[in-house]
């Protein structure tokens, strides 16, 4: 297909996004306060924060409209999932990432792995003018406009399903993909009512490794020109592993997805469905719905028979629907998210079911 593109240039709002651990806030304000009485501006949470807004949806709106991201790395910010998730979607944005270090403490694999071979800035034990004086000399060297590249004909408009195997349509790769999941993860479970971090919701390598090795065939993307705006994760899972995910004791891992390639009675839980909020819509929503009802469906035809069927929820209008279909609920899992059960005959018994997907119901 031949695509079409538009150029243009964009000038970014904010010369910088401060990416910092709460415990480091004097710190952070103090940065702030210099840099932009050299006459730069910043994006700083919370004083950026718009009044109403979702805080994860801002920091993204920041990060996209910032030259470069300034971490204040510390021990703190190390092992902030905030400042983690800020990080990845950073990086998946392409967005220089400056790391001026105000502690004497030697950065996680799992920052390592975001910012690579980056030349660090030491400010420790006090951040000085001079310091500051050399980000400031980093970033003003930077194009604070970008140019960019729009696609006239998107290869997918969308809203449309697009399986695993098939990313490579919209230009991803498995790690691009997964830093874009996990960005989504961010959006959908805001820090002001979910817990998450990464024992909880695993490492980066964690995520990889399960969309390599499952994903194909458990899971769905939602994409809108050509951009992923939702996916679902659906698991067949060891007996014991469901168990304890029904009771909200854990989080799924990969190593609780049973063998379902050689056939079986299993119970499967939905891990996620996530959409961006700003496409979080009825009609979208049940395109995931309709996806999920057709692959039970084929997975009864090969011979991988479905008994319960467990969900996590992390939205209203998740929950009204999966109510809707007879789901009931079961208690918290470790993120704060609701953990719903119902089985497989309970769901071909719905009315609301049997009508709109009629042949699952057979």
């Amino acid at each position: 297909m031949l695509i079409r593109k538009a150029v243009q240039a964009m000038r970014f709002k904010y010369d910088l996004f401060i990416s910092y651990a709460s415990e480091n806030k004097d710190i952070a304000d103090y940065i702030v306060d210099k840099i932009e009485k050299r006459g730069y501006k910043c994006f700083i949470a919370p004083r950026d924060i718009r009044t109403g807004s979702e805080y994860a949806v801002e920091i993204i709106r920041g990060i996209s409209n910032s030259t470069a991201v300034l971490l204040v790395f510390s021990s703190k910010s190390d092992k902030s999932h905030y400042v983690l998730r800020e990080i990845n979607s950073a990086v998946s944005r392409n967005r220089p990432i400056i790391p001026l270090r105000i502690e004497d403490f030697l950065p996680s694999e799992a920052m390592e792995f975001y910012l690579g071979p980056t030349h660090w800035l030491d400010a420790f034990p006090t951040v000085l003018d001079v310091h500051l004086d050399k980000v400031v000399a980093i970033f003003s060297g930077m194009n604070n406009t970008v140019t960019e590249t729009k696609e006239e004909n998107h290869r997918i408009i969308g809203p449309e399903l697009l399986k695993i195997e098939d990313i490579s349509k919209i230009g991803m790769d498995y790690t691009a993909l997964t830093m874009k999941e996990i960005e989504i993860d961010y959006l959908c479970i805001p820090s002001d009512r979910y817990e998450m971090n990464d024992s909880i919701e695993g490492t980066f390598d964690d995520w990889k490794q399960t969309v390599k090795e499952y994903e194909n065939d458990t899971s769905i993307l939602l994409v809108k020109n050509d951009e992923v705006i939702g996916y679902c994760d659906m698991y067949p899972v060891m007996e014991e592993a469901y168990a304890n995910l029904i009771s909200g004791q854990v989080i799924i891992r990969d190593s609780m997805i049973d063998l379902f390639c050689m056939g079986g009675t299993f119970d499967v839980y939905i891990a996620m469905i996530g959409i961006v909020p700003e496409d979080a819509t009825q009609a979208n929503y049940l395109m995931i719905f309709d996806w999920i009802f057709q692959h039970l469906d084929e997975w009864d035809e090969n011979d991988v028979h479905v008994n319960r069927v467990g969900i996590s929820v992390y939205s209203n209008m998740l929950e009204k629907f999966i109510t809707r279909f007879g789901f009931e609920y079961r208690g918290l899992n470790p993120a704060k998210g609701k953990v719903f059960e119902t089985t497989v005959q309970s769901l071909k018994n719905n009315s609301l079911i049997k009508k709109r997907y009629p042949s699952f119901c057979k």
